[in-house]
């Protein structure tokens, strides 16, 4: 469908394209006249103070507003629309935030260390914040790939971690998941994860798709749930059909599939045991070991608190607890931000578990 706003329209008729940002450098669709600017653009912040990545919906740079302009007739005279004032539009910043500004830094410390170079003697062209720096390091300090001090030192297991072209997150659940018995389901979930949103919403059937989604539903979680769509999907004899049928993304799909046999022989290679189990308990206790910060506790109004930095938000609508089951302690992958702070890929733990595989939340859960 995405391809259909390349190809040109019937004759006597507007043809409307809704674009991501993707549309300001990415890729050109001939034909275009008129860009309608919305002056906003979702990116990724890493908030230091917690520790925890969020998606929120921020004002674009005038470099951008220009280059959205650029995309209005670029084969013959066009006009752009900017849904914001010049005054607004002098206050935005002049130029995009590099990314190593406003990124989670944990993966690059970690690579720098497993090269034995100390990012806080590196020559950066645009430094990360020391906020981010310190929070980097007490991160990789938790999660046990570096002995955090005035110097630090990368250990045995960092060494294993930094193989994985993964966030260190997700490279210290596949370094803990042979010890868990869970090795097979983890390299699975963590390529869904590395993937898109592999569900497919639809305006047209919505009430379809809900039911065949909720085929797949785990009432343990959001991870389970993904796992059972990846575990069917490979089990297909005609996956494409079945995606089709199912409402579900055959690309990204795809694309965890092979993200999976390329994590398989990476920890083959490290020589790590690839096993499987049905125990529940364990899995969720793997996924503890790396999300450790990750974790909130529902509160009586209804709400989740994070245990890191104490943030107050939601569970997120696409959840499968969502206006079903609230759970008093649950892990999540991400957190997004738009009006409300809202929980992505949800499951539901126990505090005691949390207690015991992270020694360290010990002080930080009540």
């Amino acid at each position: 469908m995405q391809l259909e706003c390349f190809l040109p329209g019937p004759s006597n008729m507007r043809k409307v394209v809704l674009a991501t940002n993707i549309a300001e450098t990415s890729i050109t669709i001939p034909g275009i006249r008129c860009v309608i600017d919305c002056g906003f653009v979702k990116e990724k912040f890493f908030n230091s103070v917690d520790g925890i990545d969020i998606l929120k919906a921020v004002r674009i740079s005038r470099a951008q507003a220009w280059q959205r302009t650029g995309r209005a007739g670029r084969d013959a005279p066009g006009v752009c629309y900017r849904t914001y004032t010049k005054s607004e539009m002098d206050s935005f910043l002049s130029s995009t935030q590099p990314e190593i500004l406003r990124a989670n830094p944990t993966s690059t410390v970690l690579q720098l260390l497993a090269m034995d170079i100390d990012c806080n003697n590196f020559d950066f062209l645009d430094a990360p914040l020391d906020e981010a720096l310190i929070s980097a390091y007490r991160s990789l300090d938790g999660l046990g790939a570096i002995e955090y001090g005035p110097i630090s030192h990368i250990t045995p297991l960092g060494r294993l971690m930094s193989q994985y072209p993964l966030d260190p997150k997700y490279s210290k659940l596949l370094t803990s998941a042979s010890k868990f018995g869970c090795m097979e389901e983890i390299l699975r979930l963590v390529s869904v994860l590395s993937s898109d949103n592999i569900f497919v919403s639809s305006n047209d059937k919505n009430e379809l798709a809900t039911l065949a989604h909720a085929k797949f539903h785990s009432k343990h979680g959001d991870h389970l749930t993904l796992l059972n769509v990846y575990n069917l999907f490979i089990k297909a004899e005609k996956p494409k059909v079945w995606c089709h049928d199912n409402f579900l993304n055959y690309r990204c799909l795809i694309y965890a599939r092979n993200v999976c046999r390329q994590l398989s022989e990476i920890s083959l290679r490290l020589g790590l045991t690839i096993n499987s189990s049905e125990n529940i308990e364990s899995f969720k206790k793997c996924l503890l070991s790396g999300f450790f910060e990750n974790v909130a506790i529902l509160q009586k109004d209804g709400s989740y608190l994070t245990c890191s930095g104490n943030l107050k938000a939601k569970m997120h609508p696409s959840s499968v607890f969502h206006l079903k089951y609230k759970p008093k302690c649950i892990l999540f992958t991400q957190m997004v931000q738009t009006d409300s702070n809202f929980l992505r890929q949800v499951t539901d733990v126990f505090i005691d578990w949390a207690k015991e595989v992270v020694p360290c939340l010990k002080n930080g859960i009540k």
